[in-house]
């Protein structure tokens, strides 16, 4: 299943049925870039497992991680507009099984089916949303403010009362380019809520034990 159906909510099962006939499914491992930016996209890109980074590169080479997508999740749609040229970078932060559909044939698609397209609208509108909210927080908060939003952010925001909240280790690198900081300042950050009992670090993941605390910090 390619989580379609998430994506496209408004599309009936025949729609859905032809849009999945189009795809091209293959497994990446991490590391694999799909696209960077002034490259023109051939493709749409759809997740099914794993993680993906889209990032931007300053030209001294750092980089900052505007989102990581979960599947099911939609990239590369900057293929679709105007000449198709990226102006990111999208690199699989884990092992990936990813769906892939020419742009052209995508194009098409959306011709024939404006539920679609509207759908599409939506969730770039959302993510246009997720990257400013991203960029403003680097701009008007605090490292441990913006260090906590993320790591509720990408536990998915656990419920009060729930179990600690679990999520796959993030390297202090990786941290620090989701949140615009320097990895030495992450590690700063990651050590005093680990003393404060704000979370646990085990050897493959970083438990939030206190995500009202959590909270607390991140407004």
């Amino acid at each position: 299943m390619t989580g379609l159906h998430a994506l496209f909510p408004d599309l009936d099962p025949a729609a859905h049925a032809d849009l999945e006939a189009f795809l091209q499914t293959d497994s990446y491992p991490a590391g694999h870039i799909f696209h960077m930016p002034n490259e023109i996209g051939r493709y749409v890109f759809f997740l099914q497992q794993g993680r993906v980074r889209i990032y931007k590169l300053s030209p001294e080479g750092r980089a900052l991680t505007l989102l990581v997508l979960h599947p099911p999740s939609l990239f590369g749609e900057m293929a679709l507009i105007g000449d198709g040229i990226h102006d990111t970078c999208a690199e699989a932060m884990t092992d990936c099984v990813v769906a892939r559909i020419d742009r052209e044939v995508l194009r098409s698609f959306l011709g024939r089916q404006p539920r679609a397209a509207i759908d599409l609208m939506e969730l770039m509108g959302t993510r246009l949303r997720a990257m400013e909210q991203r960029l403003a927080d680097i701009a008007f908060k605090s490292v441990p403010q913006r260090l906590a939003a993320l790591l509720l952010d990408l536990a998915g925001d656990p419920v009060d009362g729930a179990a600690p909240a679990t999520l796959v280790r993030y390297t202090h690198q990786q941290l620090a380019e989701m949140i615009g900081a320097y990895r030495e300042t992450v590690t700063k950050a990651l050590g005093d809520m680990r003393e404060a009992n704000l979370i646990r670090i085990a050897d493959d993941a970083i438990i939030l034990v206190d995500p009202v605390q959590l909270r607390r910090l991140a407004s």
